[in-house]
C-alpha cells in the first residue's frame, strides 16, 4: 500500500488505493509555520470552525447530517512535524461497497467538509465571538491540564532548553495569561491567511481510483489553488554545552528529563540505525533504561526515552524520589555512554529489531498511521516505503548503532523537584 500522487491544480492528492478496510479515510492538510505570536490563534481555529456553519449553524445540526451519512465522523487534524504544523480536517467514512453507488457517500462528505472550512458562521464579518469564548474555556482547561501533568511539563521545559528560539520548543497551547487577548478578528485573519496563501495536500485511503477522488475534490472541495509552503526544520548537534533548569512543585516524586540532539533525521543513511538506538536505549520494556536503571537498580518508578527523527532529538525521562535525582541522571547517561562504547548485546539488538518491525507492520492496520508515515516522509523529501523501512531495520548492525550514537550529544537537563513527603504514587 503505497500512495499514488495525483496533481489537482496547485495541490496534490496522495491516494492509497485498497479494499482492505471497511471504512475510507479522507483528509486535507496544510503545512503551517508555528510562531510564538500566532500559535494560540491557530490552535483555536479548527475547533471554532467545527462549532457552526451557514448550513449547519450548530454542532447538533452538523452531527445530524453526519449521522445521515452512515455515521461519518469529521474531526480536526493537527500534527507537529519537526518545526512545522500540519493542520486541516479528517473524515472517516463507511466504504462505498457497503453503501451502494459508485462513490458511496464521499461526495456528500466532501460537501460537508467544504461547508465547515469555507462557510463558518460569522458576525460583523468575523468568526462568531460566542464560539471563540467557548473555545477559550477549552484552551484554558488544556493549558491547566498540561501543567498538572508533571511528566509532560518537565518534557516541555526540557524542549525549551534543548531548542531555544526554535518553533519545535513552542507549545501550541501557549500560556494562560495570553488567552484573553485572542480576538475573533485575529482568528479570522489566520483563517483567511491560510485560505488565501496556502494550498493543502489531500490524502485518501480507500477503494476508489485516484482519478475518481481527484475529480470529486476538484468539483466539491475548492481548495486546490494556492502556494505550497516548503517544509523547513532546524536539525543540528549541540555545541557541547548542557543547558539546565530546575523548578519545584508540590509532588511526591521528582521528574527528570534529559534532551539529546543529533544531525540524523529520517532521510539520513543512519536513520534505521538511529531507530534501533532509540529502542535499545529506552524505547521499550526491553531497553537499557527500563531493565537496568528501573528494574535492576530500582532507582526510579518509570524510565524511558522517545525519539523524534523529524527534528533530530531524543528525550529520556524518569520519575524518582527527589533524593535519587543525581544517581538516576548519572545512571541514565551511563547507559547511553555504554551504547556509544559498543556495549550492546545480541538480545538487545534482536528485541529492538522485533519491536520496530512490529510497529511497521501495525501501520498496515491503521489508515491514519499509514497516512502519517508517508506524509512525514514526503515532507522531508524521501520516498521511503514501509517495506523499505522494515528491510533497513533488518540489516542494521551493532557497529551502525554505535555510529548513530556518536551523532548524539546531551544538550539539556530539566528537573521538576517534588516537595511533598510521604508515599510516592505515579504522577
Amino acid at each position: 500500500m503505497i500512495p499514488v500522487r495525483y496533481k489537482i491544480g496547485d495541490a496534490e492528492l496522495f491516494c492509497i488505493q485498497t479494499d482492505r478496510f471497511k471504512s475510507e479515510r479522507f483528509s486535507f492538510r496544510y503545512t503551517v509555520p508555528v510562531t510564538a505570536e500566532d500559535r494560540q490563534q491557530i490552535s483555536i481555529l479548527n475547533p471554532m470552525l467545527m462549532r457552526g456553519t451557514v448550513q449547519y449553524p450548530g454542532k447538533l445540526e452538523l452531527n445530524r447530517r453526519l449521522d445521515e451519512l452512515y455515521s461519518t465522523t469529521v474531526s480536526t487534524y493537527g500534527r507537529r512535524v519537526g518545526d512545522m504544523l500540519r493542520l486541516g480536517l479528517t473524515a472517516d467514512i463507511l466504504g462505498a461497497k457497503y453503501v451502494g453507488g459508485r462513490y458511496g457517500v464521499l461526495p456528500e462528505v466532501l460537501d460537508v467538509m467544504a461547508e465547515i472550512w469555507l462557510n463558518p458562521l460569522r458576525e460583523n464579518g468575523c468568526l462568531r465571538n460566542d464560539f471563540l469564548e467557548r473555545e477559550k474555556i477549552v484552551l484554558r482547561d488544556a493549558i491547566a491540564s498540561n501543567i498538572n501533568n508533571p511528566r509532560g511539563y518537565a518534557l516541555s521545559k526540557c524542549k525549551k532548553l534543548l531548542c531555544p528560539g526554535e518553533p519545535f520548543s513552542l507549545s501550541l497551547l501557549g500560556e494562560e495569561e495570553t488567552v484573553d487577548a485572542i480576538t475573533a478578528q485575529a482568528v479570522t485573519k489566520q483563517h483567511e491567511r491560510i485560505l488565501q496563501n496556502y494550498v493543502p495536500d489531500f490524502w485518501y485511503v480507500g477503494a476508489l481510483h485516484p482519478e475518481e477522488v481527484a475529480e470529486l475534490i476538484a468539483t466539491r472541495l475548492p481548495l486546490t489553488e494556492g502556494k505550497p509552503v516548503p517544509y523547513a526544520v532546524t536539525v543540528k548537534r549541540t555545541d557541547g554545552t548542557v543547558a539546565t533548569g530546575e523548578e519545584e512543585m508540590p509532588l511526591s516524586q521528582g521528574k527528570l528529563s534529559l534532551g539529546f540532539r543529533t544531525d540524523v533525521t529520517h532521510n539520513h543513511p543512519l536513520s534505521a540505525a538511529t531507530l534501533m538506538l532509540g529502542e535499545i536505549y529506552g524505547g521499550s520494556a526491553a531497553s537499557k533504561l527500563f531493565l537496568n536503571v528501573r528494574e535492576k537498580r530500582s532507582l526510579c518508578y518509570h524510565c524511558g526515552s522517545s525519539l523524534q527523527l523529524y527534528k533530530g532529538v531524543m528525550f529520556a525521562n524518569a520519575g524518582m524520589k527527589p533524593q535519587n535525582r543525581a544517581v538516576t541522571e548519572e545512571a541514565m547517561l551511563a547507559e547511553f555512554a555504554a551504547i556509544k562504547a559498543g556495549q550492546i548485546t545480541d538480545t538487545e539488538m534482536e528485541a529492538a529489531r522485533r519491536s520496530l518491525d512490529y510497529s511497521c507492520r501495525q501501520l498496515y492496520d491503521v489508515p491514519s498511521a499509514l497516512c502519517d508515515f508517508y506524509d512525514g516522509r514526503r515532507l522531508i523529501g524521501t520516498n521511503q516505503t514501509v517495506e523499505d523501512c522494515r528491510l533497513a531495520i533488518q540489516s542494521v548492525t551493532r557497529e551502525q548503532v554505535v555510529e548513530a550514537a556518536s551523532h548524539f550529544e546531551h544538550g539539556a537537563t530539566f528537573f521538576l523537584k517534588g516537595t511533598l513527603e510521604g508515599e510516592e504514587g505515579e504522577e
